[in-house]
């Protein structure tokens, strides 16, 4: 079950982020009282797990902070709110994998002169792409 609500928010929020170049936070947050209330009847992974994919999504708001917003505060509430449904280890595979995705994109935008250094892409997307990865290994 855990699995469908989580393709559904990173369907809505790379929708969104392509579209707007934003994450919608009061979904997102709904998404997460959802995560929540699913792990109290249906629970898939230790709550110290839950807690250690929540900070990667604080750590990742603090980076935007510290950054001045390169790293978008959106990003980070919605890894937080992954880290709810995927435990620790899960976040950070979804989290190294989608940062992989995006950096070779960013170097085929690069390459191809289709944007420069310093534009911004779309990440939720790649979150995406590597949540569907997760799920077809996950299958097999």
């Amino acid at each position: 079950m855990q699995k469908y609500v989580m393709l559904g928010l990173l369907g809505f929020c790379a929708w969104e982020d392509v579209r707007k170049k934003q994450v919608a936070v009061i979904p997102v947050l709904l998404f997460g009282a959802i995560g929540t209330l699913l792990h109290l009847f249906f629970p898939i992974c230790s709550i110290y797990s839950i807690l250690c994919g929540v900070l990667l999504g604080v750590a990742t708001m603090a980076a935007s902070y510290v950054s001045r917003g390169s790293i978008g505060m959106g990003d980070g509430i919605l890894l937080a709110v992954t880290g709810v449904y995927l435990g620790g280890a899960g976040n950070l595979e979804l989290f190294f994998t989608g940062l992989l995705l995006a950096a070779c994109w960013s170097l085929g935008l690069l390459a191809f002169k289709k944007k420069k250094g310093k534009d911004e892409i779309a990440f939720v997307p790649f979150l995406l792409l590597s949540y569907a990865t997760m799920l077809v290994r996950w299958r097999l």
